[in-house]
């Protein structure tokens, strides 16, 4: 039986074993029915009471990690850990996890939260994911290296913004509409320093010649947005930006140019520009990083209603 707490041990088959944590990792490969050749990447083991009280998981790095390039460690890295969080993950009592991150603490903590992330919005038991919630989400497994790291936190981020984007594209069109869509990049921005969220409605936007958005929004019945974050880190506030601009159609259904029904339900997914952009800008700002950004994000609805842009239309300006 798996115990409430484990390890994570990458290692490299190659390399003079070391002890982590109270864990010889090859002396624990050598009692598998492993063969002679070394494991490749991603390969793992789990023994359990290994050490007292705690399930540990060994994953390989694969043969001869450290003549890799840098690049190529660091995925192979994510590979090894994602791996190890895989199979703990299927052990239902396991809700605390120390990961060895020696060999790449950003990569570790990267591959940890990426691995563990499963969305779903079954009823049978309470989703984490349900937008109705009152408090946000809570990891089934709760991560932390052997050794902490600013790495490892920078690491953190990166996976968390990740896994918002992979959230805001899999969410139905009912639950993440225009409006419900700026909400929630209101509440994941909330108390962060040097930015400013701002949103638009249709109204704003006749005045600045965006047309061809709007043409869009005329067969929905839901509000069109335009969203704007606009984050300052750099020392100069007043200095030219880096743009994201992702496109945010949270349902295009092809409007009177209606789309095949078959795969008619991923179109959900047509906004994952808008939700790329947005995750991206998140992990900029909590990381504080010091460059000025501005993100757009056009978001609407595409459906055939009785007032929908009829193909061939012209798309005139309301102004002079």
């Amino acid at each position: 039986m798996s115990s409430s707490q484990a390890l994570i041990v990458p290692f490299d088959p190659s390399a003079p074993s070391q002890a982590v944590a109270g864990v010889l990792p090859l002396q624990l490969w050598s009692l598998t029915p492993s063969g002679d050749k070394a494991p490749k990447a991603g390969t793992t083991a789990t023994f359990y009471n290994t050490p007292a009280g705690k399930t540990t998981t060994i994953s390989s790095v694969g043969d001869g990690f450290a003549a890799k390039a840098g690049e190529v460690k660091r995925e192979l890295v994510r590979k090894s850990v994602g791996a190890a969080v895989k199979e703990l993950k299927a052990f239902e009592g396991v809700k605390e996890v120390v990961v060895d991150a020696s060999l790449d603490p950003h990569a570790a903590a990267v591959a940890a939260h990426l691995a563990l992330y499963k969305f779903t919005l079954k009823t049978n038991v309470p989703s984490p994911f349900d937008p109705r919630n009152a408090e946000p989400a809570k990891d089934k497994i709760a991560f932390a290296p052997v050794e902490k790291s600013a790495e490892w936190d920078r690491g953190v981020v990166y996976a968390q913004s990740q896994n918002l984007a992979r959230t805001l594209a899999e969410y139905p069109a009912n639950m993440i509409t225009p409006t419900a869509f700026t909400e929630r990049v209101r509440k994941e921005f909330e108390g962060i320093a040097n930015v400013e969220i701002v949103v638009r409605d249709e109204a704003f936007n006749p005045d600045t010649a965006q047309n061809v958005f709007l043409s869009v929004t005329h067969g929905t019945s839901e509000p069109a947005k335009f969203l704007e974050i606009i984050y300052k880190g750099a020392a100069d506030k007043n200095a030219a930006p880096l743009a994201f601009v992702g496109k945010g159609i949270t349902f295009d259904s092809g409007g009177i140019s209606l789309k095949p029904g078959a795969g008619m339900k991923l179109m959900r997914g047509d906004m994952g520009g808008a939700a790329a952009v947005v995750s991206a800008a998140l992990a900029i700002a909590k990381l504080q990083l010091p460059i000025n950004l501005v993100v757009t994000t056009p978001l609407t609805e595409n459906m055939p209603g009785p007032s929908a842009t009829k193909p061939g239309n012209m798309c005139v300006s309301s102004t002079p």
